[in-house]
């Protein structure tokens, strides 16, 4: 990898979750995301049903992601309501973010800084950009796509999602040892 840095994730929420790692949220995602396709229907779908509700006008950068996942999230949860294709629509979203980010499975981990990991989804010069990246921006959705996250970390930082509405900072050179001290995320939705 060129680099002894790793950002490991643990699964502890009790689902699969899936976790796209990029440079920062502003980062283009035709820039690195090898099957855009995926991502651009499932966010056609969600805009389709969703007109009373502030949307990025398209799907560019991670953030943009970010906030239509976020309004999926919340149709799923039942905190947003928009209508009987609301939860199909939001659904679509939820699987082409599964199809183009790395699956973890509950009681699993993976090095989502891992040139091996980063090729499920990344082009190859995202791949390049990644590996020497200081820091990482982390999106983190569950399996039923209602509970979401999304933040910057140091590239050598482990991170346990759990099934307490947070996701929790590893101890140093530990993947499954809790340290809330050194840091702790919300998740989105509950």
């Amino acid at each position: 990898m060129g680099s002894s840095q790793s950002v490991y994730m643990a699964n502890a929420s009790g689902q699969k979750n899936y976790v796209m790692a990029s440079l920062n949220p502003d980062w283009a995602i035709v820039d690195f995301i090898t099957d855009i396709g995926l991502l651009f229907v499932g966010v056609e779908e969600l805009k389709a049903v969703t007109t009373a509700v502030e949307l990025p006008e398209a799907l560019v950068t991670i953030r943009d992601l970010y906030e239509f996942l976020k309004i999926a999230a919340q149709i799923l949860s039942g905190t947003l309501s928009v209508g009987s294709r609301g939860p199909e629509a939001a659904l679509a979203l939820v699987e082409a973010f599964s199809k183009t980010s790395i699956p973890i499975d509950y009681g699993d981990y993976k090095n989502v800084k891992d040139e091996g990991v980063l090729s499920m989804y990344l082009s190859a010069s995202g791949i390049a950009g990644m590996l020497g990246a200081s820091t990482v921006s982390v999106m983190v959705l569950s399996g039923d796509g209602k509970q979401l996250a999304m933040w910057n970390t140091g590239a050598d930082d482990s991170w346990i999602t759990t099934d307490e509405q947070e996701i929790v900072r590893s101890k140093y050179g530990s993947i499954w040892q809790r340290d809330p001290g050194a840091g702790t995320v919300g998740w989105l939705v509950q």
